[in-house]
């Protein structure tokens, strides 16, 4: 295994030990599966952003995949999301059990002037939590040979860490109204919006179709989104659990920091269906827009 190997795995691992500390169905499933001697391995994760660019820096798609351009992921596609205002990326590896990635980021200047005008401002003290440095110690990992002490726990901060002050509560309520995601990035910065259990790869009959994973979820308490998206024998088939609600800090009207509840995440489950490539049948390796538009919905504050 190469050093940089080393490094995503660790990575990876930290990321999901925080994400299934935050979201219990996650560790239910993964639990549930060990029980049923099957395998557990992600297909993907979804991070968001949003299109501003404050002091130089924009934070929008490149700001995370740069950290999984260093790692070797290579892209593979883009979708365009144009009802809700949001474009998407989605990278992937070679190594097969590495999860996809994909990054979307909200096109704040279609929204209403005010609404955009209340996200920027509430993003106007950005940090740098990664540095470029960090990064390209990352991109160096197999030259060097070895992971620089503290680099992957300097990484994950990127995804823990919110890298602005806590917004205004006034304006996340705003912001909200207009966009449920922007409200969302506020809030949680470039935290993990959900990870996505890969169905094919559970290798137990219990759960062999994601019909099945559903029943089996729903019996073990975890409550679950009310449609499958996707038809029985097409290329993706994706549902999820309801989104989690977890305390979250923003100003009053004083500027004073208090907590509020907010959705965070929910962890999605896929199907991948067949697709004929070069007269070959093979796994359909990417996303459809109208699926993830609804699943983009889980977080919407209900």
């Amino acid at each position: 295994m190469s050093v940089k190997t080393q490094f995503i795995r660790s990575l990876l691992d930290r990321l999901w030990d925080d994400y299934a500390k935050r979201v219990p169905y996650a560790r239910i499933y993964q639990n549930m599966l060990a029980e049923l001697g099957g395998t557990f391995v992600n297909d993907h994760i979804a991070y968001r952003s949003l299109a501003v660019t404050v002091n130089g820096h924009y934070l929008g798609i490149p700001m995370t995949k740069r950290i999984f351009d260093a790692m070797g992921f290579e892209e593979k596609g883009a979708i365009d999301f144009p009802e809700q205002k949001l474009f998407a990326r989605y990278v992937q590896h070679a190594e097969p059990d590495f999860p996809r990635i994909f990054i979307s980021e909200l096109k704040v200047d279609e929204l209403p002037a005010e609404v955009a005008a209340l996200i920027r401002q509430s993003v106007a003290d950005f940090r740098m939590v990664l540095s470029d440095a960090d990064v390209e110690a990352v991109a160096n990992l197999d030259r060097t040979g070895s992971i620089p002490e503290g680099l992957v726990e300097r990484v994950a901060r990127f995804f823990l860490e919110v890298p602005w002050s806590p917004p205004t509560e006034e304006a996340v309520r705003k912001v909200n109204e207009a966009s449920q995601y922007g409200a969302w990035v506020l809030l949680h910065g470039y935290s993990v919006n959900h990870f996505t259990g890969y169905v094919n790869r559970h290798g137990v009959e219990a759960v062999d179709d994601i019909e099945k994973l559903v029943e089996e979820l729903k019996r073990r308490g975890v409550p679950m989104k009310s449609e499958i998206e996707g038809e029985r024998g097409s290329k993706l088939r994706q549902t999820s659990t309801e989104a989690v609600r977890v305390p979250v800090k923003v100003k009053d009207a004083s500027g004073a920091i208090k907590e509020i509840e907010w959705t965070y995440a929910y962890m999605e489950y896929a199907e991948r269906g067949y697709v004929e490539e070069n007269g070959k049948q093979v796994l359909f390796e990417g996303f459809l827009g109208p699926q993830a538009k609804q699943l983009f919905e889980m977080t919407r504050l209900k």
